[in-house]
């Protein structure tokens, strides 16, 4: 699943190729993907105007000028990929291209979905303001600062990588950056967040960021097939140095990497690096 790196290139990319561009048309090859009434959803968006792209934890959203707002999830295998009138392709549209935004420029928005579980919905603004609060705070925001992290997982008497996935708590973190976060500390995942120190706390914070902003600017990794609004892979998979990795030697200490099952996910950790 697209997390916060892969959400934020696709929203760097289409804020500034989609800004004040108008739909011209919509085609809705695969209905179910709206989440919205349909007739109403088509009445709204077509002659509407982009003004601005924007991410809030792993959902983007398009700001129209109608007042309303187009809100994607990519979930699994979802992808939003832009064409401009110059440079289509033969590639798309394709079997998985369930929406087409058609822009009066000629140039097209593609939504793709391999396995069918992202969706877009039209919202209000009143809509979208429970949408967004149903967050945590964004891990890279100026104002999240190491006190707020410590304060909401210090007291958890649960284990700290699944902590670190819960959307209520933090917004944007999936299973590959809670996994390389708490390498980068050295704290296992299956450590309880209240046996953490305050110094690996801080170790915690500072790697969790560092990480996220080094996979923005490696455009993400490129899992599940993931693909920026170019329709180009992201290089952060040849930085990972414990995500999707079991069985492999750890790029630090030779040690085999490991695998755990916590809930429904696999989490990844070297039984030297981390304790």
């Amino acid at each position: 699943m697209p997390e916060l790196p892969e959400v934020e290139t696709i929203k760097l990319q289409l804020d500034r190729l989609l800004k004040n561009k108008i739909i011209a048309s919509v085609e809705l090859r695969l209905p179910k993907q709206v989440k919205s009434d349909k007739k109403k959803f088509l009445k709204l968006v077509i002659g509407a105007k982009i003004k601005k792209v924007f991410r809030r934890a792993k959902i983007l959203i398009m700001d129209l000028d109608d007042g309303y707002h187009l809100v994607f999830h990519l979930k699994l295998t979802g992808q939003l990929i832009y064409q401009k009138i110059s440079r289509q392709s033969g590639n798309y549209p394709n079997k998985y291209s369930h929406i087409v935004f058609n822009f009066k420029t000629g140039d097209r928005l593609f939504f793709n979905d391999l396995r069918q579980f992202g969706w877009v919905k039209l919202v209000s603004a009143n809509e979208l303001k429970n949408i967004l609060q149903e967050f945590g705070p964004e891990p890279l925001a100026k104002n999240f600062s190491f006190e707020k992290f410590y304060n909401i997982f210090a007291p958890k008497k649960t284990a700290i990588k699944p902590l670190l996935m819960e959307q209520i708590f933090l917004a944007g973190v999936g299973n590959i950056y809670a996994s390389e976060a708490c390498f980068c500390a050295g704290i296992l995942p299956t450590r309880r967040a209240d046996k953490i120190s305050t110094l690996e706390y801080r170790k915690l914070y500072q790697c969790l960021r560092k990480i996220l902003k080094f996979a923005i600017q490696k455009k993400g990794v490129s899992a599940e097939n993931y693909l920026d609004a170019l329709g180009q892979e992201g290089e952060m998979v040849k930085y990972l140095k414990v995500y999707g990795r079991a069985g492999e030697e750890c790029k630090k200490c030779g040690s085999n990497i490991n695998s755990v099952k916590q809930g429904s996910r696999t989490s990844f950790y070297c039984p030297k690096c981390q304790g």
